[in-house]
């Protein structure tokens, strides 16, 4: 059992103090912060105190703590399934629910909490975007986007939520809806960071080297265009798009198809009762015409671009192998389309424009500055006052090759180097205020404290670090069994919480080394202050 283990199965309730540094908070401090809402701690960072262990068995992926710092929540890859794990904290700390998200094929990459702690959001590679309860754990809504996700931050308002794909794609859903709203192709890369100013300007990290700056506005959308990715599947370009708002069913563009189609399957999922249908339709096919069953009144969307009244034929035999629906000839009817090949999108118009009152209103993203570095921007976080933020670098770009798993197994040591680092930089310039470069190889996570002048950064070195600005050194470190994947300090200043991969142990209690832990962030001379 390792030393970090430990000490964490010494410290499972809050309080218990240090044998050496800075004292544990007051209890009157305490106090002044828990009558302050909205206030959070500042001073000097001296230490660390360790807190309660929440998972010892698994991957960790990723860590958010609620804005009202009452509960925190990470997600996990299980057996099978990745996991949502939600706890309540208090003394000791309560797990609330620990629920399947998806298969352990799509890493479930990001979670946050909307600025009211009531929602909780999670974004992953299947490409889905969820909502759940924050006080519960229960899902409340779900949409599938069209490309891998990494990277999710709710708007101030809680009208929006934000997120960013592999390719570089950011997004913008509405709350409680997750009906699109825009989207920017903001990086050339992946988006490794998003994260709202209590103003709503949006940070957006990438690993293309970039960190750009987004002011955001709402205004009304013109809902009679959309750009929509495509692919090339048999002959055939295809498409996502939404069917009766349950659905997202991928359609081959075929003018020559007489009908809009779709498979038993799609029609069912987006609440299509096949075996009551009366009317149907003749489709022809390769093999000769067949009956298929017709839906009336329908509807289509493809992002903000919506078709009412729609009917759609239900024919298995008469959608391509590859899709699950075809939009044939009463869909190119009333769309233009073309093709930006540059950007693999389709690009959807309707040919009689916008409907009379069809505009809505949504959140825009204008760029405002674009700050660009020597090393690759895997995360970023902002301080309360939206005057600094925290970010993490690393020189090669952080991904999980076998070169580097072969590395680790023969314990090589990864190298340190200037922007291998974790770093204070002034959101309004892009100007670094402080690096430091400590870690070996990849720094993988950094938050800033609420009071900007001190930083938690994380790495593939396994090590938690503590940085306090006047210091050329860490404050404070622990060591991980393998790598660390997240760190965040809580919004009230308290606490630094951390998501970590630990060595598997399959078998006996199947515990392992610390894989989510809270570590209680040690001052000084803490005061309280108000955002």
């Amino acid at each position: 059992m390792s030393r970090m283990r430990l000490l964490l199965a010494a410290v499972l309730v809050f309080g218990v103090g240090c044998a050496h540094g800075p004292p544990a908070l007051s209890a009157d401090t305490l106090s002044r912060l828990a009558e302050s809402p909205g206030g959070y701690l500042a001073g000097d960072a001296k230490g660390l105190e360790d807190g309660p262990l929440l998972n010892n068995k698994d991957f960790v992926w990723s860590l958010a703590f609620s804005p009202d710092s009452s509960r925190v929540a990470y997600t996990h890859l299980g057996s099978k399934f990745y996991l949502l794990g939600l706890w309540k904290l208090g003394t000791p700390p309560e797990l609330v629910s620990d629920k399947n998200v998806n298969s352990y094929e799509y890493d479930l990459e990001a979670v946050a909490f909307s600025a009211d702690s009531t929602l909780l959001a999670t974004a992953g590679r299947d490409g889905e975007l969820r909502l759940f309860d924050a006080a519960s754990g229960e899902p409340k809504g779900r949409i599938l986007t069209e490309e891998p996700l990494t990277a999710v931050a709710f708007h101030p308002s809680g009208r929006y939520i934000v997120v960013g794909s592999v390719k570089g794609l950011v997004s913008v859903f509405t709350v409680p809806q997750l009906s699109f709203a825009f989207e920017s192709r903001a990086h050339a890369g992946q988006v490794s960071a998003l994260v709202f100013a209590q103003d709503g300007t949006l940070y957006s990290g990438g690993w293309d080297k970039h960190l750009r700056v987004w002011a955001t506005r709402e205004e009304a959308l013109r809902p009679d265009q959309a750009r929509v990715i495509f692919d090339r599947r048999g002959g055939f370009a295809v498409v996502r798009g939404a069917v009766n708002g349950k659905a997202q069913v991928s359609f081959a563009l075929d003018t020559r198809a007489p009908a809009i189609l779709l498979t038993t399957e799609a029609a069912t999922q987006a609440g299509i009762d096949v075996a009551f249908l009366k009317d149907t339709l003749t489709v022809p096919t390769p093999l000769g015409n067949t009956v298929a069953k017709l839906a009336k009144a329908q509807s289509l969307r493809f992002k903000s671009l919506p078709m009412e009244g729609v009917d759609i034929a239900v024919c298995d035999v008469c959608v391509p192998t590859g899709a699950q629906g075809v939009l044939g000839a009463p869909f190119t009817e009333r769309f233009d389309i073309a093709f930006d090949e540059s950007t693999r999108e389709a690009i959807f118009t309707a040919k009689a424009g916008s409907a009379p009152g069809a505009e809505t209103q949504g959140l825009v993203l204008a760029p405002q500055a674009d700050f660009n570095f020597e090393g690759y921007v895997n995360d970023v976080t902002v301080d309360a006052k939206g005057q600094r933020l925290g970010v993490a670098f690393s020189q090669d770009k952080a991904e999980r090759t076998r070169a580097v798993y072969e590395r680790e197994k023969k314990g090589v040591e990864e190298p340190k180097g200037p922007f291998n680092a974790g770093a204070l930089v002034e959101a309004s310039s892009g100007k670094i205020l402080k690096k430091w470069s400590v870690h070996g190889g990849v720094v993988s996570s950094a938050s800033i404290s609420p009071d900007g002048h001190s930083l938690a950064t994380g790495g593939w070195d396994k090590n938690l670090l503590l940085f306090s600005e006047g210091q050329e050194q860490p404050v404070a470190e622990r060591e991980f069994g393998w790598s660390v994947r997240r760190v965040s300090f809580s919004p009230d200043g308290r606490w630094v919480g951390v998501a970590a991969w630990t060595p598997q142990n399959p078998i006996g209690d199947q515990e392992s080394d610390p894989a989510a832990a809270l570590f209680q962030v040690l001052y000084a001379s803490p005061t309280v202050e108000r955002r």
